[in-house]
Order: structure tokens, then C-alpha cells, then sequence
């Protein structure tokens, strides 16, 4: 059985448990295997990552191929963090998602944007060994990988040793993957029960259904449209829904979660076995995706951020504002690369924070769908970073085409 369709097979399972538990007498139980099944989920992405960043780059800087790579990577992924937002803004301008009414509880805490100064901070830390206990920032991590690949080259004879030791643990961090990404299914069906029966107690969840409607047309564009006309012209022309295809299982994964980061490690072994793309650039290129392209929350948000404004006041939303957003919303998405966690409500309150003028509490009419806004969002985020390490692959010559039906 293909693993997009046990993971779908889980998610179905897990909203048919969450509809028929009794909430009062399930939450706590479930609360604890939704937190063991989303640290599962992430087990072994900090390790493969540590060990197989400097192979990818040691190799990378034999074939000349390194700044290249990292370059497409980051290009490619602020690309679409622009080209969606204009799509979100475009959607909620012109698709009018309606307004929510008022909310008077300002109770609720959101868990904010790192700063650009905590992201600098954190980048080069006083003591590089931090950056394996993070999970939340990832480019640190890549910089000392880069780093120590680097490192490598400077006398084969000396490096050598090391240079096997990493490339051993970098296979076994990937055995170990591949078995979790296996299994997961089953905490899929505990995360997906805990979403649904959030979902299902939230209040006044029908006055959204404008809103969530907008936002589903805008996914059918991109998923229908956008992506595949992209994939198209960047691809020499071939089949853009194979490689879309080849994504489904990853994508499926984030939409479950909400969570950036969970499916990597399903990303990293579809990316290998499906879309034949060499280890040594994915390694190096989805971490520069993961954290410059979280282009599905920058749509997201854009919208959600429009009827906020419009719930907010009447007077519509002028050239002035839009050029605004336009500035504003892909670097919120920008800065969420640092917190793979959060989602477009951490997006949602620094937009508002930063607009002021009476809506630095605006994000608080959302709150009730958060978590469709973050599975939604989660869902392009994890396929279009996974189209984008696919094609710096095919441009670099570092992938092969392999038939559908080989896909894992």
C-alpha cells in the first residue's frame, strides 16, 4: 500500500474516533499520544540532518555545485512566498470572504514571531552544540553542517576518517526514518482524532464558512492551476501532476498536524525513493526551503488578514493598505521560517501588532479556526517546499526521473 494512502486511510480514522469519543472523557489521554505522536513525527529530523549536511556539502563542493543549490533554493522559495500572498490578497479582495462578527475576548495568548534580532542571536550561537537542541530554527543547524562540510575538503587524508564516521550515521539516521515514517499512520490516527475533536467543540464555527470557503477555492487555484503551470514551465515541460503526486503523502502529513517540520522527515524519503532526487541536494536544499518558503501561510494569512480588516470597518480596504500587505505579509511569512510550529494565527497577530490603528487585537476573531487555517496552510507548505527542492535538483542534474508507479 502506497504511504499517501495509509496516511489518509489514519486521518479518516482518526476524525471517525474524534466524532464518536466523548470529549470530557477523552482529551486527557488523547492530549498525551498527540504530543508523543507529533515528537515522533520529528524523531530523527535533527540527526539526519547533522550528519548528512556536511556529506551533501562535501560532495556538493567536488561537483562545484554548492552555492548554486542554495541560491535556487532560497530564490525559488521567496518566489512563491510573493506570488502566494498576491494570490491571498487577490482572493480576498476579489472573492469578498465576508465579515465576522466582534469578539470581546482578548484572552486568548498567541505564541509570537521570533524577533530579527533573536534570529540573528540565534544563527551563530556561542556554543554551536545549541543548535541540536533546537527544533524549531534549522538553519543554524544548516550553517555549522555547511560549515563542518566544508571543513572536509581541506585534506582528504586528515578528514577521511570523519568523513566515513558521518556518512555511516547519516545512513542509519535514514534507516531509522524510513521505519518511522512507516508506522506513523497509527499516531496519525491519535493526531487526527485530538484535531477533529477540537474542531468539533469550537462555537459558532458556521460563521467562518464564508471565510473557509475563499480559502478553499484559492487551494483548488494553486493545486490546480498555479502549481502545476509552474512545475510545467520550470520542469521541461513534463507531467507536473507526477511530481505533485510523488508530494502527496508529505503534504497530507502537514495538513494532519498543522506542523512544517513533522513531515519533513517523509518529504526527505519521498524526495529519494519517489522523485529520485539525490540525498546530497535535498539535504542541502530543504533546509533553505523550510525556512524561506512557507509560501501556504503567507496565503493564508493574507486573506484571513483582509477579513479581519473587514470585519473591522466598512470603508473597504484602499491601494495604501494592499501595498502594505503586500510588504508586511511575506515577511511575516519570512520570519515564521524560524518556528516551523507555528502557523498563520503567530502570522495573523504580527500582522496586526504591526497594521496598529485599533486591530492589534484583530487576530482574536480567527482563534476558533485556527487549526484549519494552520492545516491548510501546512498542506501547500510542505508541497511547494517539496517541488522546490525537487526542481533545484532537476536543474543541478541531481535527480532521476522515476514511473509513478514505483513511487513509495
Amino acid at each position: 500500500m502506497k504511504i499517501w494512502l495509509k496516511y489518509l486511510i489514519a486521518a479518516i480514522l482518526g476524525v471517525a474516533l474524534g466524532l464518536v469519543v466523548p470529549l470530557a472523557e477523552s482529551m486527557g489521554i488523547l492530549d498525551v499520544l498527540t504530543g508523543i505522536s507529533m515528537n515522533l513525527g520529528r524523531y530523527m529530523l535533527l540527526p539526519i540532518l547533522f550528519f548528512s549536511m556536511p556529506i551533501a556539502v562535501h560532495e556538493l563542493l567536488e561537483d562545484k555545485k554548492l552555492l548554486r543549490t542554495g541560491a535556487r533554493a532560497i530564490a525559488y522559495s521567496i518566489m512563491a512566498v510573493f506570488i502566494m500572498t498576491i494570490i491571498g490578497i487577490g482572493g480576498g479582495l476579489l472573492l469578498s470572504p465576508g465579515r465576522i462578527p466582534l469578539s470581546t475576548d482578548a484572552s486568548f495568548a498567541v505564541a509570537p514571531i521570533p524577533a530579527i534580532r533573536e534570529i540573528l542571536l540565534a544563527m551563530i550561537p556561542a556554543n554551536p552544540l545549541q543548535t541540536l537542541q533546537s527544533m524549531d530554527f534549522l538553519l543554524p543547524l544548516a550553517l555549522l553542517g555547511t560549515m563542518i562540510g566544508m571543513a572536509l575538503s581541506f585534506d582528504r587524508s586528515a578528514t577521511k576518517p570523519a568523513l566515513n564516521l558521518f556518512d555511516s550515521i547519516s545512513r542509519i539516521s535514514w534507516q531509522i526514518n524510513s521505519f518511522i515514517v512507516e508506522i506513523l499512520p497509527l499516531p496519525l490516527i491519535f493526531i487526527s482524532a485530538a484535531r477533529t475533536i477540537s474542531i468539533a467543540a469550537t462555537a459558532r464555527l458556521a460563521i467562518f464558512g464564508r471565510m473557509l470557503a475563499v480559502l478553499g477555492i484559492e487551494f483548488a487555484i494553486v493545486v490546480l492551476i498555479i502549481l502545476p503551470l509552474a512545475i510545467y514551465l520550470a520542469n521541461g515541460r513534463k507531467n507536473p501532476f507526477i511530481l505533485m503526486y510523488g508530494l502527496l503523502a508529505p503534504s497530507l502529513a502537514g495538513a494532519i498536524t498543522g506542523h512544517t517540520a513533522i513531515p519533513a522527515g517523509i518529504l526527505l524519503k519521498h524526495l529519494k525513493e519517489s522523485l529520485g532526487v539525490r540525498r546530497r541536494s535535498s539535504t542541502a536544499s530543504l533546509p533553505l526551503a523550510m525556512t524561506f518558503g512557507r509560501a501556504g501561510t503567507a496565503m493564508v494569512s493574507a486573506t484571513a488578514f483582509i477579513v479581519i480588516l473587514s470585519s473591522y470597518s466598512s470603508l473597504g480596504i484602499g491601494s495604501s493598505t494592499i501595498g502594505w500587505m503586500l510588504l508586511f505579509i511575506p515577511a511575516s511569512a519570512l520570519l515564521l521560517g524560524a518556528a516551523p510550529g507555528l502557523g498563520p494565527l503567530s502570522a495573523i497577530a504580527f500582522l496586526c501588532a504591526a497594521y496598529g490603528r485599533g486591530f492589534e487585537s484583530g487576530y482574536i476573531l480567527v482563534v476558533p479556526v485556527a487549526f484549519p487555517l494552520m492545516s491548510l496552510g501546512a498542506f501547500l507548505d510542505v508541497g511547494i517546499q517539496g517541488i522546490i527542492a525537487t526542481l533545484v535538483a532537476g536543474h543541478e542534474d541531481m535527480s532521476v526521473a522515476k514511473t509513478a508507479r514505483h513511487f513509495i
